[in-house]
């Protein structure tokens, strides 16, 4: 596209001029009517400045992006309708297998995953080792493992972290350092915490802050794809009470902050993350069963197991998924890194 510039917001020639003067020079002398915009939030005045462009020139298209996900996601409500948000997820199971492997296998729909998955996971598994899942849930979401070891690895995801809680909270929400201090324990403390034995009220108590602050930071967290948090209960009376299991959004995370993660929690963890990825589905912690996925208006229960599980013993719409790395053994048993397919 010849019409088309990039620059980032932080250049000080973009802040000496401001930044809708310096659209607006390009658009009406030189004709360029797409911009793709980074570090957009350190521009000072960023979403009231985007929203004149918006409105004064409506055939000006803006591309904006950032390295702080909680300002992003803090300007993309401040602007509303004016824009839409795309959230790029960390790397699929799938996608890592090709870039790291080079063996290159299409996305399965959920639909496929559900009823044909026995026939899928024999052909998918032929080239296929454990070991690549163990690498995957290990250091494979994030690209860094393409340039360094699992040590490196870790300490960058861990400075990712550490931003994200000491700096853009602190953007966004001007907490005191004291509080910050407090909250950047937040993430060890998930990781190294069942899911169902923690709570706002626990969380709360382990780290010294205010439930309301705990509660407030992790809405924000689950916002920008820090955390999951899954909903007990389907009941509009249990979804009042706000009570949710809180799972790390990503497997690496969880060996990130604790050498020896529980594999109950990960084979969990694993589950929920590839199913968030999905468009329009939904997740709930049932009474019976792991997990209860909403999707196109139907219910499907999951019961994420090890060993022997038998699905003859659950309702026809549950589903057993295994932590194994052969093919399918039964209509209603998916195996794990199946998900890590999933379109």
């Amino acid at each position: 596209m010849s019409n088309a510039f990039y620059f980032s917001a932080d250049n000080a020639a973009i802040k000496a001029n401001g930044l809708f003067d310096f659209v607006m020079f390009c658009f009406q002398d030189f004709g360029v009517e797409m911009f793709f915009i980074d570090e957009i939030f350190k521009y000072t005045n960023w979403k009231q400045e985007l929203k004149n462009i918006i409105d004064s020139f409506p055939q000006i298209r803006i591309v904006f992006s950032g390295s702080s996900s909680m300002a992003l996601y803090d300007g993309v409500i401040d602007l509303g309708r004016r824009v839409y948000d795309y959230r790029v997820h960390t790397l699929s199971f799938r996608e890592y297998l090709k870039l790291k492997h080079h063996i290159d296998l299409p996305q399965i729909s959920f639909d496929d995953l559900l009823y044909n998955h026995e026939k899928l996971s024999v052909e998918y598994s032929i080239p296929l080792r454990k070991s690549y899942f163990d690498e995957y849930i290990q250091m494979g979401a994030y690209p860094f493992w393409l340039w360094v070891d699992f040590g490196s690895f870790a300490n960058l995801l861990q400075k990712t972290l550490d931003r994200i809680i000491l700096e853009d909270l602190q953007y966004i929400r001007n907490y005191q350092t004291q509080s910050l201090d407090k909250l950047s324990k937040l993430i060890y403390f998930i990781a190294n915490t069942t899911p169902s034995e923690l709570s706002i009220n626990h969380l709360s108590q382990k780290i010294g802050l205010d439930k309301n602050v705990v509660d407030n930071v992790l809405f924000l967290l689950s916002k920008i794809g820090v955390i999951h948090l899954i909903q007990k209960g389907q009941k509009l009376s249990e979804k009042v009470r706000k009570e949710y299991n809180i799972f790390l959004s990503d497997t690496n995370k969880y060996f990130v902050n604790n050498a020896a993660p529980d594999i109950g929690i990960i084979r969990e963890a694993f589950f929920v993350s590839e199913m968030q990825k999905i468009r329009h589905i939904e997740i709930s912690l049932p009474e019976r069963s792991d997990f209860c996925v909403t999707y196109e208006g139907k219910q499907y229960l999951f019961e994420i197991w090890w060993k022997n599980k038998n699905p003859e013993k659950y309702p026809k719409n549950t589903f057993i998924v295994k932590d194994i790395f052969s093919p399918s053994e039964h209509s209603h048993s998916i195996p794990l890194w199946m998900f890590g397919f999933l379109n």
